[in-house]
């Protein structure tokens, strides 16, 4: 039995989420597919392989604004 991950993004103004979806059947993952191209999601990958762990390390850097800055729109 073969695995697929389909890793994908969606964004707006508010939020961005990054999905990472495992698929073992092809016809499941077709559909998947279709439904992000009926969400005009373009951008995405596909990767075939085993079942892995990941860790996701996110950094941010938060900085006070300058007062000229805060009252620019």
């Amino acid at each position: 039995m073969e695995q697929y991950y389909l890793i994908y993004q969606e964004a707006n103004d508010e939020e961005c989420l990054l999905t990472v979806q495992p698929y073992t059947d092809e016809q499941k993952l077709a559909e998947a597919l279709n439904q992000l191209e009926a969400q005009n999601i373009t951008d995405y990958t596909l990767i075939k392989g085993k079942k892995m762990k990941a860790t996701l390390k996110v950094a941010v850097e938060l900085h006070e604004l300058e007062e000229e800055e805060q009252s620019s729109p």
